[in-house]
């Protein structure tokens, strides 16, 4: 009983009501320009190109949102904060469709290479947001230098990897299991095939790209809504599930930076 009031004491709705919100319409945002141009531009580079600018816009968006869990203030973005988090945008970008996404395309006719390629796409696949994430905080506390940001984030993962890394996984496998039901872009139906999943991560990773997924497709194709209701809404639900999971992700991580933050130091005697 007092496992499942703790697991439950970390799961808030007031402090996260405003960053529910403009979670969901920047969502919508998102998800719009990205449809509109999936499906009207036919050159594939071209595409990639917006996906790109769209993925680094997304970023600024997101550490906005998570200022908006750690304080009720309004949080202003320095030139400095927006260059770091697009840097480290942009690095996860070249990693994960540039690195990554090229050695899966060489590795797919050999077993063993194919096999190595997967575990390093595990690798990144656990430790990509919440590192973004400790990442984000640092320059939430006005951490500037390389040297700072990487010593706190050192910090943070050798006091809290586990509950924090354990969190995140849970999260992970509930997205997947309910994806791979409702047929969502971390759907597991085909495999498990983690460079794929990435690229998801990176660019379709926001939850409500499902709902406005098939939203588009039936408006697109005449279909009419009222026959789509009842999907429509059921994606809807899971998309504002996706969210509320996120942002109470996001709170976490400040919890147990706080945490990292207060603890004492052990006196040797």
């Amino acid at each position: 009983m007092k496992r499942i009031k703790q697991i439950l004491s970390n799961f808030h709705i007031r402090i996260i009501f405003k960053a529910l919100i403009a979670t969901l319409l920047l969502s919508f945002l998102y998800n719009l320009v990205y449809l509109f141009a999936g499906f009207g531009i036919t050159d594939p580079r071209l595409f990639y190109a917006v996906q790109v600018v769209l993925s680094l816009a997304s970023s600024l968006g997101f550490y906005k949102i998570c200022t908006m869990v750690w304080t009720p203030d309004k949080e202003k973005m320095s030139f400095d904060v927006i260059l770091r988090v697009l840097i480290l945008q942009g690095g996860w970008i070249l990693l994960i469709s540039a690195v990554i996404a090229s050695l899966a395309a060489l590795a797919s006719s050999n077993m063993v290479a194919s096999v190595f390629v997967q575990l390093i796409s595990v690798v990144v696949l656990i430790g990509l947001i919440p590192f973004q994430l400790v990442y984000y905080y640092s320059l939430f506390l006005g951490k500037k230098s390389g040297k700072e940001i990487f010593g706190y984030i050192k910090t943070v993962f050798a006091a809290h990897y586990r509950s924090i890394l354990n969190v995140y996984c849970a999260l992970l496998l509930v997205v997947m299991a309910i994806d791979t039901f409702s047929g969502g872009p971390f759907s597991l139906a085909q495999g498990f095939y983690v460079p794929q999943i990435l690229q998801n991560v990176l660019y379709v990773g926001n939850p409500m790209f499902s709902w406005m997924y098939v939203l588009f497709l039936s408006t697109s194709f005449g279909v009419s809504l009222s026959s789509m209701f009842v999907i429509i809404f059921f994606l809807f639900l899971i998309g504002f599930l996706y969210a509320y999971l996120d942002l109470n992700l996001v709170a976490y991580i400040q919890k147990e930076c706080i945490n990292v933050r207060t603890r004492k130091p052990k006196t040797h005697r």
